[in-house]
């Protein structure tokens, strides 16, 4: 894995986005987390056990880490590498997930940044990499490239971001611990299905929670990630072994 609530003491979710698909530079609006339905009791889908360990975690097809991607080359129908993906903007209130790539620069330096929709690629593991960063497929030519949104990050926690969510603190609700996210599971579709914490900030173990139930603090602590969870649902959750 690379390194990359209100009022009355209740937590109010605050995911909400543009879709910046339908214009030429994406604006920061929320943070970018989906919500996955009937995750409590099944871990790729197998049933859980009540009182049983927590299962193992392992990624089903068409899953990655967000941080593989990250960084991922992008190449057309002939093979070429064209650009790089340079983010994941992550999908909320309907906005489907979308590709953040660089077009041109060297080493992720310079270059235009320009959004591609997540389901416009076809994403696939490449068989020499062992550290598991995928291939990105586009149908589409370098000159293409121009042709696409333009995106331009508009704040520095702009949560809508998986390399912003990578390596954020949050709030446990539960018990106001702090944890860190040290990474995202992407569905097929591209949605932020778990996020990978770690129980603790001196924990060197690490677990899946819904990635839906992360959301931004208003009030005293605006701008804090919290996770909504509680004691049961924390202590069940699938561990995560690291690479």
């Amino acid at each position: 894995m690379k390194a990359l609530l209100s009022s009355a003491g209740a937590l109010a979710l605050m995911l909400s986005a543009a879709a910046c698909g339908a214009s030429d530079t994406a604006t920061n609006e929320s943070p970018g987390a989906a919500q996955r339905a009937g995750t409590e009791e099944v871990v790729n889908d197998a049933p859980q056990v009540a009182g049983a360990a927590p299962a193992t975690y392992t990624l089903a097809s068409g899953e990655y880490e967000a941080s593989d991607l990250i960084g991922a080359p992008v190449h057309n129908a002939a093979g070429e590498e064209i650009a790089t993906v340079s983010d994941v903007w992550l999908g909320t209130n309907g906005a489907a997930p979308m590709l953040v790539v660089r077009d041109g620069g060297v080493a992720g330096v310079g270059g235009d940044l320009r959004t591609l929709a997540y389901d416009v690629a076809t994403i696939a593991p490449d068989p020499e990499d062992t550290d598991g960063e995928p291939d990105v497929f586009v149908k589409m030519s370098g000159g293409d490239l121009s042709t696409l949104p333009s995106f331009e990050q508009a704040s520095a926690d702009d949560f809508r971001l998986a390399s912003e969510m990578i390596g954020s603190t949050l709030a446990i609700s539960y018990s106001g611990e702090s944890a860190r996210i040290n990474d995202l599971i992407l569905s097929e579709t591209g949605q932020a299905r778990y996020a990978v914490i770690s129980p603790d900030l001196a924990s060197t173990d690490q677990i899946l929670v819904d990635a839906g139930n992360i959301s931004i603090a208003e009030g005293d602590a605006d701008g804090e990630l919290v996770l909504d969870i509680d004691a049961v649902g924390f202590a069940a959750a699938p561990a995560y072994p690291r690479d």
